[in-house]
C-alpha cells in the first residue's frame, strides 16, 4: 500500500468511527513536515504548531465531511497554508497596540505636516522637469485633461504624450526616491 493509499485509509477510519489510533497515526506522519511548512509562511515556530493543531482539530471534528480531491498530504499541506495566509492578514494591524490608537487619530497636525512635506517634494520635484515633459504631467494630473485632449491643445501626437508621461513619471519617481 502506498504512503497515499495508506493515508487515505487513516482519514476513512477517522471519518467513519473517529477512531483515535487512526488520527493519532495520521498526526505523526504529518505534523513536523507541516509545521516546518507553517513556519516558513509564519517565521515563528509557535505560530506554526498552533495553525498546525488548528488544522488537526478541524480534521478530527469534520473528517466525515471534508472530500479530498488529490491526496490527504496535500489536503493537509493545502490547509496548513491557507491558516497561515489567514493568520498573517489578520494579525497585519495587530502591531499598534491598542492603547496607542486614541494618539495616532487624536491629532492630525502630524499626519498634515508629513502630507504638507509630501506635496511640496512632489512640486518640486515636478519643477525639475523638462519643459514639455512638465507641461504634459500639469495637464494630465492638474487640469485632469485626457491624453487626447492634451495633444489637441499642445498639437502634438497621442503617442507623444503617452511617453511625456511615461518620462514624467520615471523621472518623478527617480527624483521623489532619492528622498
Amino acid at each position: 500500500m502506498s504512503d497515499n493509499e495508506y493515508d487515505f485509509h487513516l482519514w476513512l477510519r477517522i471519518g467513519r468511527g473517529g477512531e483515535i489510533a487512526a488520527f493519532r497515526e495520521l498526526f505523526d506522519r504529518h505534523y513536523a513536515p507541516l509545521c516546518r511548512f507553517a513556519e516558513f509562511w509564519l517565521r515563528d515556530r509557535a505560530s506554526a504548531e498552533e495553525v498546525v493543531l488548528d488544522v488537526y482539530t478541524h480534521v478530527w471534528q469534520h473528517a466525515a465531511e471534508l472530500r479530498i480531491a488529490v491526496s490527504v498530504r496535500a489536503y493537509l499541506f493545502r490547509a496548513v497554508r491557507n491558516r497561515a495566509l489567514n493568520r498573517l492578514r489578520d494579525d497585519r494591524f495587530s502591531y499598534i497596540p491598542f492603547e496607542e490608537l486614541g494618539e495616532v487619530f487624536a491629532s492630525p497636525e502630524p499626519l498634515q505636516i508629513e502630507t504638507d512635506e509630501i506635496m511640496q517634494l512632489v512640486d518640486e520635484a515636478v519643477s525639475q522637469l523638462p519643459g514639455r515633459c512638465r507641461d504634459v504631467f500639469l495637464k494630465s494630473r492638474s487640469e485632469q485633461l485626457s491624453n487626447a485632449e492634451i495633444a489637441a491643445e499642445m498639437q502634438i501626437s497621442v503617442k507623444t504624450v503617452e511617453a511625456q508621461m511615461s518620462k514624467a513619471l520615471r523621472r518623478l519617481r527617480g527624483l521623489l526616491h532619492k528622498e
